[in-house]
């Protein structure tokens, strides 16, 4: 049969074989054989032998998405047929409205492939042009077959599982290269495998695995009938043959082959794919056969889309081998914060374009607000901005300045990386004196950094200053440092405080400052000051420093953006559960629940049980099975504290009791401690610090 359509300057449609056929061909492997070229093999892919060169570009990125987009655009396309069946299917319609509307859906049978047309946007490319024409998927569909289902009327439940097992013989050709499942043998025009896997599998489906005739079973069945006494039971006979059920009974127009999946696997490509491929064929018996079979096409299209959007985590394998060593490795992914997030980000647009706006984010511990601010630090750096970050402490808070000490400390750390003269330090240094004088050593007490940037040509002069006069110059040199950073390097600074529920009262006016100096000179490009902060919900009270903060910037009109951000739902917990596993949501979805009721959608609470499910082995991955695999009901009897702070407080009372010694010791000091404070410790306690700390990460 000829292509299914034409255009003066390209053919822009293909049935499936033959596209899939030149989408082989225009799989470039030129950049492998550059990286794995030797002296025994072909240097240049056209000189690999078919077989080999076909099976490469089978598990080809190229290939890969490309078929994935046409598989999702047939799954797409019957499910919307079925909403618009369904749909109209619920109103009054006639026996003739009833037959049209069933016409939209291909009737379930093994050789959909055969009527599968693959359409192209050949927008910028020219056909026989090796322009990776047949990459540009547009959509795929069915050719109009014209006639009306057997079943008349509105399709069942049984015709839509029918249609998923005819849709996986139609991946299975997609993704193999052409060929059909060596079970059907020759029922159909499938091509003959190029590496001889076809054909062995053939030959092991030919082998009957259940010996007695399906025509037999019954007669069997009444001369073994001496035996419902010893046995005990009338009806174990009375059942049907399992193959004759499974295959004869029901009124279907095809004949239903029991397809493995194995020649795929052989062909190295993804296990992902290969299992979506088996549950759609678990489903040749109207009913969902496998543990993990589909029951809606919608489930269908919604797994290759994920693997489209994200093969890192859906579609390409992961090391379980490494995983079986290293345990659970939660990512520092951001879910179900999307709005949050879309929020911050177009107030820190407003206010570095001219405005001065604030964002306070609240919520309960381990609701997420220091990972979203560190999120949010990926959008400011990507757009050229400079981000400050400190973190107020709890033993702290009589210190002045502490976390913007710690802020700034860390932003100049990170500019010494760059050394010479000419460097971004040596550019600063030299603004800094320019602008500041002498002045700016005063701020080295705060900054140790800062020093050795300026460096040792000037020393500073202490004025005989009381204490609030010298908190009151630091206040006015930190921001005018702030002001000397964005004019030097002509970006917005955004300062990021974490845990301003324990802020001191000093750090607090000194925002207070670049807040409303930024909102006086709103016009200047050399003065664009973005502020962000997280607390602890129902913290900050009307004597906290904070409170005074938001009341001095209302009265001088600067915005002030409120985010509370409140547990996750369960929806957003299976995310999170399928995204860390690399299985799809319709897979995690019960164990997720499981998860979801123990920590109330506390999102640090899931990450640390799913961590200590893991290191207790109730949540571990198969070898065998190439992915993670859990005992739901083990999981489920577990007892758990009520909050994430108990739970913790049970995970540290499980480590050995040196290492529990030497946290309590470090605690004292606040939430972080230098190399050289913990050396002063050893030597005085006579302890070995850490290697308890080592231990401690490790566990």
């Amino acid at each position: 049969m000829s292509t299914a359509a034409t255009s003066c300057t390209a053919e822009t449609t293909f049935l499936l074989s033959k596209w899939i056929g030149r989408a082989i061909d225009e799989v470039d492997l030129s950049a492998l054989a550059n990286g794995t070229s030797t002296g025994a093999a072909p240097d240049h892919p056209s000189q690999w032998p078919k077989n080999v060169r076909n099976s490469m570009a089978l598990c080809s990125d190229e290939y890969l998405m490309s078929a994935l987009r046409v598989a999702r655009s047939l799954a797409d396309g019957i499910c919307e047929a079925e909403d618009n069946i369904a749909e109209k299917g619920g109103r009054e319609n006639n026996n003739n409205d009833d037959e049209i509307l069933s016409s939209l859906l291909p009737e379930p049978g093994i050789n959909w492939a055969d009527n599968v047309q693959v359409h192209l946007s050949s927008e910028g490319a020219e056909f026989n042009e090796i322009s990776k024409l047949h990459f540009n998927i547009q959509r795929a569909d069915f050719l109009p077959s014209g006639e009306t289902p057997d079943s008349g009327g509105i399709p069942s439940d049984e015709d839509a599982m029918r249609r998923i097992y005819s849709l996986g013989i139609v991946l299975y050709e997609i993704f193999s290269g052409g060929e059909r499942p060596p079970e059907m043998g020759h029922q159909t025009g499938g091509r003959k495998s190029d590496d001889g896997t076809a054909d062995f599998f053939q030959e092991l489906s030919q082998e009957d695995p259940f010996p007695i005739d399906d025509g037999n079973i019954d007669d069997l069945a009444d001369e073994l009938k001496l035996f419902d006494g010893i046995i005990g039971g009338d009806d174990f006979f009375n059942v049907e043959n399992p193959r004759k059920s499974k295959r004869q009974t029901q009124s279907c127009s095809y004949k239903v082959y029991d397809v493995s999946v194995e020649p795929l696997k052989a062909k190295c490509l993804p296990g992902s794919l290969c299992d979506l491929v088996a549950n759609m064929l678990d489903c040749a018996d109207c009913y969902p056969s496998g543990e993990d079979s589909y029951h809606k096409m919608s489930e269908v299209r919604d797994d290759l889309q994920m693997m489209l959007e994200k093969p890192t985590i859906y579609l390409y394998d992961q090391d379980m081998g490494r995983l079986s060593i290293t345990g659970l490795q939660p990512g520092g992914t951001v879910f179900g914060r999307n709005a949050e997030l879309s929020t911050i980000k177009d107030t820190y647009r407003r206010s570095v374009s001219g405005g001065s706006e604030m964002v306070i984010i609240s919520g309960a511990s381990g609701s997420g607000k220091s990972l979203l601010g560190h999120e949010f630090e990926k959008h400011v750096l990507a757009g050229g901005g400079i981000f400050l970050s400190g973190k107020f402490d709890q033993l702290q808070q009589g210190t002045p300045f502490s976390a913007l000490a710690s802020a700034f400390n860390v932003y100049c750390g990170i500019l010494l990386e760059d050394s010479g003269p000419s460097s971004i330090a040596g550019v600063l240094a030299s603004k800094l004196r320019s602008s500041m004088g002498r002045d700016v050593h005063y701020l080295t007490k705060l900054i140790p950094n800062l020093a050795i940037i300026l460096g040792p040509e000037t020393s500073p002069i202490y004025h005989n200053d009381d204490c609030d006069n010298g908190q009151k110059r630091l206040l006015y040199l930190l921001c005018q440092f702030v002001d000397v950073i964005s004019s030097t390097f002509s970006a917005p600074v955004t300062l990021f405080l974490d845990d301003l529920q324990w802020a001191d009262a000093a750090s607090i006016e000194a925002v207070n400052n670049l807040l409303i100096t930024a909102s006086i000179a709103s016009t200047s490009q050399d003065k664009r000051f973005f502020f962000f902060g997280c607390c602890r919900e129902g913290e900050i009270n009307g004597g906290h420093p904070v409170w005074k903060l938001l009341t001095n910037l209302e009265r001088a009109s600067v915005g002030c953006t409120n985010i509370k951000l409140d547990l996750m739902d369960e929806h957003t917990i299976n995310t999170m559960v399928s995204e860390t596993l690399s299985l799809f949501p319709r897979l995690t979805r019960s164990l997720s629940s499981v998860i979801y009721h123990k920590t109330k959608g506390n999102p640090l609470f899931v990450s640390r049980l799913m961590l200590s499910l893991s290191k207790k082995g109730l949540l571990r991955p198969s070898l065998s099975r190439g992915r993670w695999e859990w005992e739901k009901e083990k999981i489920e009897c577990r007892n758990l504290p009520t909050d994430v702070a108990m739970f913790l407080n049970d995970s540290i009372k499980e480590l050995p009791e040196s290492v529990q010694s030497s946290l309590c010791i470090l605690s004292c000091f606040g939430a972080s401690a230098d190399v050289s404070l913990i050396e002063t410790l050893e030597r005085a306690l006579h302890q070995n610090i850490r290697d308890d700390l080592d231990v401690a990460v490790m566990k």
